[in-house]
């Protein structure tokens, strides 16, 4: 009973899970609109991007402002140059579904989106926007998190994954 009381120790005190959650940044920047994506599952590094979502930055929990792309086609490129078009339906939202088109992204990527109009009838042309792959590294240790109960977890790496990748070697 004892070895197994002090083995049950050893593996909370030793043991630590490394959290890595990945996801698509812009650099596109307006003080109106944002862009951000959604991976299919975000704690993958080969996951699919599901979808690109516009919102207007008005929007608070109890107010949402509403987007609404005006093209109806948006145009991906790869980062293997294969271009696809993907159809948009003006009732998303602001959402722009790949995934469930078929297309299937894993890696950085550029999306030509073109017009976009807020609620307030302003219409804002998006130029082409390129993305990169990031990954936020997160470690947490079950010993330092009880100790340290306000401060979970601890930042190892927030960049791209080709950054992360040459860090580690």
């Amino acid at each position: 009973m004892k070895k197994i009381f002090i083995s049950l120790v050893s593996l909370l005190v030793f043991t630590s899970c490394v959290l890595h959650s990945y996801n698509f940044v812009s650099n596109y920047n307006n003080n109106r609109i944002s862009i951000t994506t959604n991976l299919v599952d975000e704690q993958k590094e080969n996951s699919p991007l599901n979808y690109i979502w516009i919102y207007d930055k008005r929007s608070k929990t109890d107010n949402h402002h509403s987007v609404k792309i005006l093209s109806l086609t948006i145009r991906i490129v790869d980062s293997k140059n294969k271009e696809y078009l993907i159809k948009n339906n003006p009732d998303d939202d602001g959402n722009i579904f790949l995934y469930k088109q078929g297309v299937v992204i894993t890696d950085d990527f550029k999306a030509y989106i073109g017009k976009v109009q807020l609620d307030d009838g302003t219409i804002i042309d998006i130029p082409l926007v390129s993305f990169k792959k990031n990954v936020y590294v997160e470690r947490y240790s079950v010993i330092s998190d009880t100790i340290n109960a306000g401060g979970r977890g601890k930042e190892i790496f927030n960049g791209t994954v080709e950054d992360y990748k040459r860090q580690k070697k």
